[in-house]
């Protein structure tokens, strides 16, 4: 009998967390719903394994919920209306064009801001401490199988609901940080920031 209350005491504090973390991911994706456009700085840092270097990128985020979206770093610019994605290299004068939704192995910025309950089972962690303020630390395990991304972590400001950090793993066993700040919501923003106009000198290539 106190074996049974025990697993049932397990299994009710389970779904309190889950509850809680769905809470606090409804409460963060209607301020980015109902915001507007909104911005923000960001800081990429990609592990790729023990016998290489960290890959360092800073840049930064425009969006308008919930599918357009503009990233811009030095040496690249990802860019999507909500139906076509352009991604250029400044290096190789490239910009490739293709359907977003062809695009499996993109993970564009609607994947790790809000679209988390249809990606990814939901767990509530505990409260953390980044830059010191508080935050919330939700961990999500993806619900299939071959999913690009396997697992996530996403750090939620305790009182803004703002994403401050994600850090995720890829079926390549990849850990990707994303680190944001400066967050600038109900912005003003134009057509035209979220599609990318090839200019001469630069290649366009357009995937099948």
């Amino acid at each position: 009998m106190n074996y049974r209350v025990v697993i049932l005491s397990l299994v009710l504090c389970a779904a309190a967390l889950a509850g809680n973390a769905t809470d606090i991911v409804d409460k963060s994706e209607a301020l980015y719903s109902k915001s507007g456009p909104f911005s923000a700085k960001f800081t990429q840092t990609v592990s790729t394994g023990d016998f290489f270097d960290d890959e360092k990128v800073e840049g930064t985020l425009i969006m308008s919920y919930p599918r357009q979206f503009r990233l811009d770093t030095r040496e690249q610019v990802i860019v999507s209306d909500g139906d076509t994605l352009w991604s250029y290299s400044a290096e190789n004068r490239q910009v490739t064009v293709e359907a977003i939704s062809k695009s499996k192995e993109t993970i564009t910025p609607a994947d790790y801001l809000f679209n988390f309950k249809q990606n990814y089972n939901l767990d509530y962690d505990s409260t953390d401490v980044i830059d010191k303020v508080k935050v919330r630390r939700l961990s999500l395990r993806s619900k299939l199988p071959d999913q690009y991304v396997r697992s996530m972590k996403v750090y939620i400001n305790g009182s803004t609901f703002q994403i401050r950090r994600v850090v995720y793993r890829d079926l390549n066993d990849n850990k990707i940080t994303l680190d944001f700040s400066d967050w600038k919501m109900g912005i003003k923003t134009t057509p035209d920031q979220f599609r990318f106009k090839t200019t001469r000198g630069v290649e366009e290539v357009r995937l099948p």
